[in-house]
């Protein structure tokens, strides 16, 4: 009788054994594939903060104008636009008047009569100019302002193929395609194009 009590004591350690293995080795199968799941959530949530950051929350866009200028004045819708769509706290929309000709008075007429209600300052001296190396008139510097680097610069879009040659119809939004880019944390496709205008005079001063 001893010996039969012992043998089924012995039965139920090995049962009590074989049970709290397999207990053992499902929980280390379960954390073994939170760890899995934690470390993947982990790089995708990287990943994902990686695309947030392609662009700063501090974008400016910088118009450089000249009042008396065909094309800036036929391009001043598209600009009212551009200031309408996209002026909020991530992009600071403003426009420059670096020719001394551009005087105060004669800005204002020239807002007032192409309803442009765009902030502007003068640049006289050329330092925004010369900074964003900007030589035509118009021409739009699209530039993020913590990373420290130009986005996009060039023409606001198609609309002159040259001086004096006016298409009917615009095939090219390239700036409104820039910030719509921007917008999305997406790659900008064409981040350099020819602007067409008067220029700025850097001889002046």
């Amino acid at each position: 009788m001893q010996k039969q009590g012992t043998y089924k004591s012995l039965h139920l350690n090995k049962l009590t054994l074989s049970i709290q293995k397999k207990l053992v080795i499902k929980i280390l199968k379960t954390l073994n594939q939170r760890v899995v799941l934690s470390a993947f959530f982990g790089v995708f949530l990287l990943s994902t903060n990686l695309k947030a950051q392609l662009y700063s929350d501090s974008i400016s866009v910088n118009f450089f104008l000249l009042d008396d200028c065909i094309i800036c004045q036929k391009s001043s819708p598209y600009i009212e636009a551009i200031y309408q769509d996209f002026g909020n706290d991530t992009f600071h929309i403003q426009a420059f008047f670096p020719n001394f000709v551009s005087k105060p008075k004669n800005i204002e007429s020239f807002l007032n009569k192409f309803n442009l209600s765009i902030p502007y300052k003068t640049d006289y001296f050329k330092n925004k100019s010369t900074q964003l190396n900007a030589t035509v008139l118009p021409e739009v510097i699209v530039r993020d302002e913590k990373q420290e680097r130009i986005l996009y610069q060039g023409r606001i879009n198609d609309l002159f193929a040259g001086v004096g040659k006016q298409r009917r119809v615009i095939r090219h939004h390239d700036l409104r395609n820039a910030l719509l880019s921007i917008q999305k944390q997406e790659e900008i496709k064409v981040k350099n194009t020819e602007a067409v205008g008067c220029l700025i005079n850097f001889g002046e001063f």
